[in-house]
């Protein structure tokens, strides 16, 4: 009975602390904003290879870090299939990360939680937000692989879509990737990469959204001719 009871309190306290890291990650998104005051986060993550052989991309870690890059969320993740391909060249991950790793699902609830209402940076964000499954707000994206202001590197074709290791290189003056990846570190530069650009980078895509087909935006002389050519065009209709 002892050990029952004792067993009840451990499983009590183990999804009381699940709870409070939950609302800490929330707490943290909540309170990452950019100069517009807009709730704002950066995602990573890093997949190993299931199904025949290894060709299959699941989600196998997940970092989310704050508009100061600094870790709100970092978790290794238990694959829906068996692992065929860890991809420890590249993704960083070896068998004793999935020791407690936790499952695909509730992972996935904690970073649609954390994402929600955000503005989310990252690089090449279509392939993280496939691997966990979850949709967002196209207008809600800053994406650095087709961010036309990052791509203009010297020496890169703009045809090319140039690597976050290249991007950070370029502007940042850092070398990462080197090897191994790490997405906390990843998700950090894609954020310091829209930090950089962030003021041009949201005036661009204002004037990119803005409705140009308004009178509002031509000149009034402009207008009157359009509703004068329109005007000439009826009356040559009628007759």
């Amino acid at each position: 009975t002892n050990s029952s009871a004792h067993k009840q309190d451990l499983i009590g306290k183990q999804a009381l602390e699940r709870r409070q890291r939950a609302l800490e990650e929330v707490r943290r998104a909540e309170n990452s904003l950019n100069a517009a005051g807009r709730k704002c986060v950066a995602i990573d993550c890093e997949m190993v290879g299931t199904g025949e052989r290894g060709r299959r991309s699941e989600l196998a870690r997940c970092s989310i870090v704050d508009v100061n890059g600094r870790c709100i969320m970092d978790q290794y993740v238990k694959p829906q299939n068996p692992i065929v391909d860890y991809r420890t060249r590249f993704s960083g991950i070896r068998p004793c990360h999935m020791k407690n790793a936790k499952s695909f699902r509730k992972v996935r609830r904690r970073v649609e939680r954390v994402l929600n209402g955000a503005l989310l940076v990252g690089h090449a964000l279509r392939n993280d937000l496939s691997v966990l499954n979850l949709g967002h707000p196209k207008e809600d994206i800053r994406d650095s692989e087709s961010c036309h202001r990052l791509r203009s590197v010297p020496g890169l074709d703009e045809a090319v879509t140039p690597s976050l290791k290249r991007l950070t290189r370029h502007h940042l003056g850092r070398i990462i990737q080197d090897g191994e990846h790490d997405s906390v570190v990843d998700a950090s530069c894609s954020m310091e990469l829209y930090r950089k650009f962030e003021k041009q980078w949201e005036l661009d895509l204002q004037l990119k959204n803005a409705d140009w087909l308004n009178d509002e935006f031509w000149p009034e002389s402009i207008s009157n001719c359009n509703s004068a050519c329109a005007s000439d065009s009826d009356d040559r209709s009628i007759a």
